[in-house]
């Protein structure tokens, strides 16, 4: 079973747990039917937008959706946690414009979501539609040079080394513009994990 079957087999489950139906789901989450119904069938790799608007949906963090994470969904994390993560360890969900490498999955209730990934378009004409999704995110370039597009700002290179900050719900896109293809981590909040007043919890 590949990568993109197991987790639509696990996207079907939990939709069917929840009892909602297809039309349910697109309309909790903004995800067309059929794209919904593509990736439950293992033809579609969600990009990581989807990724997040159907894990909101279906009211999950990201690692519920993605993977092992079993703890209830308002069970407060402990204080003290942590996980290695080996170089052969992720989950890899492969779309036309990222290889994404999800890095702690199996971590439960985590506020922050962490991504290895390969960026494969070059050009805004390849990208196509600029992503947005709930929360923030930071970028590092760890390979290669990406320019960053957003809705609301020039474009910004960046070099090996050097970093971005910024805010998903702005339509935003990340490319590889140097002569090979660029590797990143980015770290996303997860926005299920970010309930109103959590912010100011420590911890």
């Amino acid at each position: 079973m590949t990568t993109a079957q197991a987790l639509g087999a696990r996207l079907r489950h939990l939709r069917k747990s929840k009892q909602m139906t297809l039309t349910d789901l697109g309309s909790l989450s903004g995800v067309s039917v059929s794209t919904i119904s593509k990736i439950e069938n293992g033809a579609l790799s969600p990009t990581l937008d989807k990724v997040l608007r159907l894990a909101e949906g279906l009211e999950l963090s990201i690692g519920q959706l993605i993977g092992d994470e079993q703890s209830a969904y308002d069970k407060r994390p402990p204080n003290s946690r942590m996980l290695p993560s080996r170089i052969d360890d992720g989950i890899v969900i492969d779309t036309d414009n990222y290889e994404y490498k999800y890095l702690c999955a199996e971590l439960t209730n985590k506020r922050m979501v962490p991504i290895l990934a390969r960026i494969k378009s070059s050009t805004l004409h390849d990208f196509g539609r600029l992503e947005q999704h709930e929360g923030e995110e930071f970028l590092i370039v760890l390979k290669g040079t990406v320019e960053v597009r957003s809705e609301f700002y020039a474009p910004v290179t960046l070099q090996q080394g050097e970093s971005v900050y910024l805010d998903s719900t702005m339509g935003h896109a990340y490319l590889s513009t140097g002569t090979q293809e660029a590797e990143v981590l980015c770290v996303c909040t997860d926005s299920q994990r970010l309930r109103p007043g959590e912010a100011d919890q420590p911890g």
